[in-house]
């Protein structure tokens, strides 16, 4: 098994992925860089493009791979302004000097730029590409991609993932252990947002409120359903994706901690996991306040962490064979399998859940008012 995992930039990752019965490829970015990434990465770390070249070094005297993510859906235009191209290219030079592997990217133009002038480098697509067709799969991979990774909205819809692995020759990943909402109606402006913040010359200068995942929690707190409808895999089906042809499987959560991402990664790894399947998930936590300007919001630690969910793994066997003939863009709103499941195998704190909701709901409440902007007397004023 071939299996992508994210990095923190913790050292203490090396020598455990590097012991996984799986073939280990690493995949991370620096805090801020010319492209930009569509995923947030861990808080409080200050990685030097020095420490970030030691880092590399390290992972392939393990025996692992490294993968640089470039994948932000937009560079807002800057990749046409000279001056601007010309620090993309130096960028893209320090990437293949520090001996990266491969890259992963979204924007079709790099996919170009990149197999003609850093031939070295493989091209893998993000999944924010949103590969979800025959059609754009061929596309990609005519512009020189080796590797694509799937629209994890595709995961359980086994006619396409068997119609794409015919029609192409590249590699194909699959994203496992997401719990983003299914057909998210924030994904798009979420990875924008993200990957405009992520850029080094970015106008905002970072600044950033995740109103997507405040959203998008409370929308799946509020229907637990959607839990069981977000398009994870579970570590004991792998081998269904790997029948069709599925190359490569990748864990997301750049921002989760060393021990979560080694168990998470050691659980697809074994192909099995005894235990409470939320804990491999990658699970976004909400922010409250924006990053990169000290003068909006409140501190996102006046949220705190969502309730943590209960979701028995081994109550789950078999449940992926109703998805090989089930069609869920078209007959999801008059289908209660979701919602049965849900209430079998997913466990929580209905009082704890009732009050994370509240929170949520008077922050969304404050952005939405536009509250958030309002100054110190002008809070006063209203208060009083």
């Amino acid at each position: 098994m071939q299996l992508l995992v994210p990095t923190n930039w913790d050292p203490d990752l090396i020598s455990p992925l590097s012991e996984l019965e799986a073939d280990v490829e690493l995949y991370g970015v620096l805090p801020a860089s010319m492209i930009g990434s569509g995923g947030s990465g861990p808080d409080g770390v200050r990685m030097t493009e020095k420490q970030a070249a030691e880092y590399i070094e390290q992972a392939h005297s393990a025996g692992l791979t490294f993968d640089y993510v470039l994948n932000a859906p937009s560079m807002g235009n800057m990749e046409w302004e000279e001056n601007t191209h010309r620090e993309l290219l130096r960028h893209l030079e320090w990437i293949e000097s520090v001996e990266a592997d491969s890259v992963t990217v979204t924007i079709p133009y790099l996919i170009e730029l990149i197999k003609r002038q850093f031939p070295r480098l493989r091209v893998r697509v993000s999944t924010i590409a949103h590969v979800n067709s025959v059609a754009r799969a061929k596309w990609l991979e005519s512009l020189g991609a080796e590797s694509i990774t799937l629209d994890i909205n595709a995961n359980r819809d086994f006619v396409l993932l068997t119609a794409i692995r015919e029609a192409v020759n590249c590699e194909l990943t699959v994203l496992v252990n997401n719990l983003c909402l299914y057909q998210c109606p924030y994904e798009y402006y979420h990875h924008d947002g993200l990957g405009h913040a992520s850029q080094s010359c970015s106008a905002p200068g970072g600044c950033y409120v995740d109103y997507c995942v405040l959203r998008c929690t409370l929308d799946r707190l509020c229907d637990m359903s959607q839990t069981v409808k977000s398009r994870w895999v579970r570590p004991e089906d792998i081998h269904v994706y790997e029948e069709i042809g599925i190359d490569v499987f990748k864990t997301s959560g750049r921002s989760m901690s060393t021990d979560r991402i080694l168990n998470s990664a050691a659980a697809y790894s074994s192909r099995r996991y005894q235990g409470n399947l939320y804990d491999i998930l990658n699970v976004l936590t909400p922010k409250a306040g924006a990053t990169g300007s000290a003068s909006l919001g409140v501190p996102g630690s006046a949220i705190g962490l969502p309730p943590k969910l209960q979701i028995d793994n081994q109550a789950l066997e078999g449940f992926l064979d109703f998805f090989k003939k089930q069609d869920c863009l078209s007959e999801c709103s008059h289908c209660s399998y979701c919602r049965e499941i849900a209430d079998n195998v997913v466990r929580f704190e209905r009082d704890e859940v009732a009050r994370y909701i509240a929170v949520l709901g008077a922050h969304l409440e404050n952005l939405s008012s536009s509250r958030m902007f309002e100054t110190k007397a002008e809070i006063r004023k209203r208060l009083h």
